[in-house]
């Protein structure tokens, strides 16, 4: 799977909806009222260079954040988003904590250990010496069964010469027992927010993104940006994890005049029609990075 379907399925009005749209003399009919009782389960999808700290003293809770630069390091500046990866939230400038989201473990499964994807294996680590400085965004979960990743991990390169591989988003997911419970709370946001409206059967999906404001060097902010993670929030771990060099991530082809030329076309197809050709509809966030995944068993220094 192209690791920014994801996005985009989140991103694009589901072609249901379209239809109804257009359909002024019919309205859409409203939720049926046991539609909480067909929630199975809870994902919540991170993209972009956010840290995951599995606090277990807490008891039991994961942290999942993404530091503020100081102002004069503008080429840090990142954009955040929430289940809707083509418009930024304002930026929070003064809360140090940034955006500030809570779910509580109500309606879900508790969990005393999350599966971690093999994959995220160059970038799984345990430390008792981290600190929560500034923040675009925090996020407070409890644990998860499971956290997972879409797409193809990048190739990295540690300044030791070591060679990895790093996914640039997680998947978390939760088994829901009680659909009506399950809520996710921001301050900022008014209160409970809701999760993303694109969410397949069965599913609650929420979404959160950053991207880097300024895009003429991804490769250099990925690098970059992940070692001043280390450094500020991870400081014993930045001599094994810091960076010298991340593969840059897929390239974005604008489509060619040809393609976009509009022409009429059978309404049945036939041996004689053209193969669909796929272009990408809406832009989806461009990050090169994640942050690592820490286990712990304290809380943050001072």
């Amino acid at each position: 799977m192209n690791r920014r379907e994801i996005l985009q399925a989140l991103a694009a009005m589901p072609l249901a909806s379209a239809i109804a749209s257009c359909r002024e003399d019919r309205a859409s009919p409203p939720p049926a009222p046991s539609e909480s009782k067909r929630i199975h389960s809870l994902q919540i999808l991170f993209e972009g260079g956010f840290a995951l700290v599995l606090q277990k003293n807490k008891p039991n809770r994961l942290i999942a954040f993404v530091p503020r630069a100081d102002q004069d390091r503008h080429d840090f500046a990142h954009d955040f988003f929430f289940n809707d990866p083509s418009t930024p939230r304002p930026v929070m400038g003064k809360d140090p904590t940034g955006y500030h989201f809570q779910l509580s473990g109500d309606g879900l499964r508790t969990y005393p250990e999350t599966y971690i994807n093999p994959g995220f294996a160059d970038f799984t680590a345990e430390t008792e010496k981290w600190r929560l400085s500034d923040r675009v965004v925090t996020v407070e979960l409890p644990f998860p069964s499971s956290i997972n990743f879409s797409g193809r991990p990048l190739h990295v390169k540690f300044a030791s010469g070591k060679s990895g591989l790093m996914p640039t988003n997680h998947v978390l997911e939760y088994y829901v027992e009680d659909a009506a419970k399950v809520k996710m709370m921001c301050s900022q946001m008014e209160g409970k927010c809701p999760s993303s409206p694109n969410c397949p059967p069965g599913v609650l999906r929420f979404f959160f993104g950053v991207s880097p404001q300024k895009k003429d060097d991804g490769q250099k902010h990925a690098v970059e940006f992940f070692n001043f993670m280390l450094h500020r929030c991870f400081p014993d771990l930045e001599e094994r994890y810091r960076l010298s060099y991340i593969e840059a991530s897929e390239e974005r082809r604008a489509p060619t005049s040809a393609a976009i030329m509009p022409k009429l076309l059978p309404a049945v197809a036939n041996s004689t029609t053209p193969h669909a050709r796929l272009l990408r509809a809406s832009a989806v966030l461009d990050c090169q990075s994640a942050g690592l995944i820490v286990g712990t068993n304290t809380g943050p220094m001072g």
